[in-house]
């Protein structure tokens, strides 16, 4: 009889160190001294997310598993749990000053966002449904508790709220999707699922495909693809703005990390049912993102439907279905995880005594804050796609692989959708360079302070999205390999 070792623990130490680092900022919040606190918080927070980090590096290459193959370190789940805590350590960098300031000075905050960051690892890092799903509610629950961590603002209230509901909707979509694949195949174990739906016509199977169909709802309300996206605007607009980034980044790019794991093992990609579905998908989801983006004057609101857009060309890439798409699927997801974080970590910078909501608000922006006014022109510019951004290589990549599969109507409305977006991100700097903004009474423009801990974070963010438009080719071969491993 086989026993639970030591070494199965093996592909789970990146997420034990999260778990240990979460329980260290429990008992620092405890006796930290009251005046450096949260500050206290922060660093040992980032500590334990490189130190995890570095464990994934060193896991690289030996692909270790445990518990009887449930999970396992291959290099598809290191480059994603990689994302995840880059963007949990910009997501701690911009929290820090933004926290004090909408007095959130609350310990549990980083323990939330600790744990939330764990859930998302254990998620991907499995090949057994049940344990995914316990990954995911690890997840979510921490995500609700996030979202309304403004307890004395009526919308962040409201915000976790709603996605409390729509997320126990979603959950009960991927459990009954799970039972159904179960009855189906006698396995929850997903390389299992494969090699008993392998046997046969898998349409001629209901209980398998009603089964794949639940669970391609619930990862869609996960990673806001229409019509499954209706939380998104207001969960966004209500949540912490730190929380707001670190949702639309790593959340998102855990939830198509598990997308990709399913369709590589539970759905024959060839089939033409399956290819008509995730178009039309695609199709929505660029759409109605954009043309709701349009409409905004919130600018925290009009990148919440932006997000919602780039779900959609993700979705183009899993509609092409080749290794070349695939591949491109993690390096969009990274590319977008570093410009929306950088992005939403700019709106959390106070100016003239408020955090920036709407496009009037960043008026003058430019002159007043001439780095982050800087940075967020580079962020809007690789959401658009523009050349030596990371944003136009994970178009391109994505784009040429549809091209050559043969999408070619499909490319046509992405990249139309892409021309569309140009007018709401550039309306951003429009407005800081080109609009002078009226200056409060009882306040100067000498009363602007950056937040040093913030503007570090967000410095090296823009650096990673320049390093992704100019030298792609690292982190293009890296996901290459992943998805042909995976494959």
């Amino acid at each position: 009889m086989n026993f639970v070792t030591l070494k199965d623990l093996l592909p789970l130490v990146p997420e034990i160190i999260i778990l240990f680092t979460s329980f260290i900022v429990i008992l620092v919040d405890l006796f930290a001294p009251k005046k450096n606190r949260m500050t206290t918080l922060a660093v040992t927070s980032l500590v334990g997310i490189g130190l995890a980090l570095i464990a994934e590096f060193q896991l690289y290459g030996s692909n270790p598993t445990g518990f009887y193959g449930t999970v396992v370190s291959d290099p598809y789940s290191i480059l994603f749990e990689s994302l995840y805590l880059i963007v949990a350590g910009v997501t701690v960098f911009i929290s820090l000053h933004y926290i004090a300031e909408q007095e959130m000075n609350y310990g549990e905050y980083y323990v939330l966002l600790l744990s939330a960051l764990m859930g998302m690892m254990v998620m991907t890092s499995s090949l057994e449904m049940l344990v995914i799903f316990i990954g995911l509610e690890i997840m979510s629950i921490s995500s609700y508790i996030l979202v309304g961590m403004k307890r004395r603002v009526a919308m962040s209230n409201e915000a976790a709220l709603k996605y409390l509901l729509l997320g126990a909707f979603s959950t009960g979509f991927l459990l009954y999707g799970i039972s159904l694949l179960y009855g189906a195949t006698g396995t929850t174990y997903l390389p299992g699922i494969i090699e008993s739906l392998q046997q046969g016509p898998f349409f001629s199977n209901p209980l398998a495909v009603a089964g794949v169909g639940l669970v391609i709802i619930s990862m869609s309300f996960k990673i806001a693809i229409v019509p499954f996206h209706m939380w998104t605007p207001d969960v966004y607009t209500g949540a912490p703005t730190p929380v707001t980034g670190f949702l639309s980044a790593a959340a998102k790019a855990a939830g198509f990390a598990v997308f990709l794991r399913v369709l590589l093992t539970g759905i024959p990609l060839e089939s033409e049912n399956w290819k008509n579905l995730l178009w039309i998908l695609a199709v929505l989801t660029m759409t109605v993102g954009n043309l709701m983006a349009l409409r905004q004057n919130s600018v925290k609101r009009m990148l919440a439907y932006s997000s919602i857009a780039h779900a959609g060309y993700v979705m183009v890439a899993a509609v092409a279905g080749s290794a070349e798409a695939l591949s491109g699927i993690f390096f969009y997801s990274c590319a977008y995880a570093l410009m929306g974080t950088g992005a939403f970590g700019i709106l959390t910078i106070r100016d003239l005594g408020k955090v920036p909501q709407t496009y009037d608000d960043l008026a003058g922006y430019g002159k007043r804050f001439p780095l982050p006014a800087f940075m967020m022109t580079l962020f809007m510019l690789s959401l658009v796609g523009l050349p030596l951004t990371g944003g136009f290589i994970a178009k391109l990549q994505i784009f040429s692989a549809a091209l050559d599969e043969g999408w070619i109507w499909l490319t046509v409305i992405g990249v139309l959708n892409s021309a569309l977006s140009v007018y709401y991100y550039l309306r951003v700097v429009v407005f800081m360079y080109m609009r002078e903004g009226a200056i409060p009474e009882g306040v100067s423009e000498e009363d602007n302070q950056l937040p040093g801990f913030a503007v570090a974070g967000l410095a090296g963010t823009a650096v990673a999205v320049l390093y992704l438009g100019i030298f792609p080719e690292t982190l293009l071969n890296l996901a290459t390999d992943s998805i042909s491993a995976l494959l």
